[in-house]
């Protein structure tokens, strides 16, 4: 009898808090109308709070960035005793502001809600990952172009790393500095895929094995196995009267089509909309020698 007083009781609970009975009774409690008020309220106080959130969080970034660009700018007076002691007098008159101004901080935070908070917590992991993620990437030796030699090839293709590049090069072929100057631009951008270099006449052993038979030769491997082998500037050239020079999205293409790197050609909406704000992007085509040596000439690109 107890249970059932209890379920019932519940249940009369429920249906008044959610507003479902119609009519007022003063001689026994507020419900109906009153009860869906209240609901209300307590509705307009979670979008409140959940704003507030929000609004903590658009503020918290812009702190974070601005404390990061002047970390960046505060580098440069490292050694310039009169500006720290300067900071330390400011950050001494400010400390006051500084802790009120957590303090508020702090207590929009107490009240998100546990969707949001749930929400935020997965995206700081996300973000935390992919950090470390970048970080090792970077431990490996991506994010460069590495001249290796032949006894570091093996260890290299087939340590931790899931994609690398090899560019099998001669030191006096003109068309390898052209694919070593591409390749400088498009690895910093691709930390998913290690870019290595080897002097071909010093790796004998590893030219007739992989049957290289023109430099330049750019092989990619996936976990020590050969993905696929780009030999020359095969259709790469933007004129066909000029095969050396093509644009760095064409190879950023061909290595999209392997897995070793993310890339994808904008679309023709896509272009209509950039040309409609005035975006013109710009990319690079090797232009040859000069007196100081090689250099790149900018182009309106196609492919980037």
């Amino acid at each position: 009898l107890s249970k059932r007083m209890q379920n019932t009781m519940q249940e009369m609970k429920d249906r008044h808090s959610s507003g479902n009975n119609v009519d007022d009774d003063p001689d026994r409690a507020p419900t109906g109308p009153t009860y869906k008020a209240a609901a209300i309220m307590r509705k307009e106080r979670m979008a409140e709070a959940r704003r507030k959130a929000e609004e903590s969080e658009r503020l918290k970034s812009m702190k974070e960035e601005a404390m990061n660009i002047f970390a960046d700018k505060n580098g440069e007076f490292d050694d310039d005793d009169d500006y720290n002691s300067e900071n330390d007098d400011e950050n001494q008159n400010n400390g006051m502001n500084d802790d009120d101004s957590d303090d508020e901080f702090d207590d929009l935070l107490n009240d998100v809600p546990l969707e949001l908070e749930a929400i935020r917590e997965k995206r700081l992991r996300e973000m935390r990952d992919m950090h470390m993620k970048v970080a090792e990437q970077r431990s490996l030796g991506h994010g460069e172009v590495r001249t290796i030699t032949q006894d570091d090839f093996l260890p290299e293709c087939t340590g931790k790393s899931e994609y690398v590049a090899v560019h099998f090069f001669h030191q006096e072929f003109q068309r390898c500095k052209i694919m070593d100057h591409h390749l400088k631009l498009v690895a910093p951008k691709h930390m998913s895929c290690k870019f290595l270099r080897m002097d071909a006449e010093k790796a004998p052993f590893f030219i007739q094995k992989l049957q290289i038979q023109t430099l330049p030769t750019l092989i990619v491997f996936r976990e020590g196995k050969i993905v696929d082998k780009l030999t020359g500037f095969e259709g790469f050239a933007t004129n066909p009267n000029e095969p050396d020079k093509w644009h760095t999205g064409r190879l950023q293409s061909w290595l999209a089509t392997t897995g070793a790197i993310k890339y994808k050609v904008p679309t023709e909406e896509i272009k209509d909309e950039m040309r409609r704000l005035g975006i013109r992007p710009k990319g690079t085509v090797w232009s040859g020698t000069s007196r100081g040596g090689y250099r790149s000439q900018v182009y309106d690109s196609d492919d980037e």
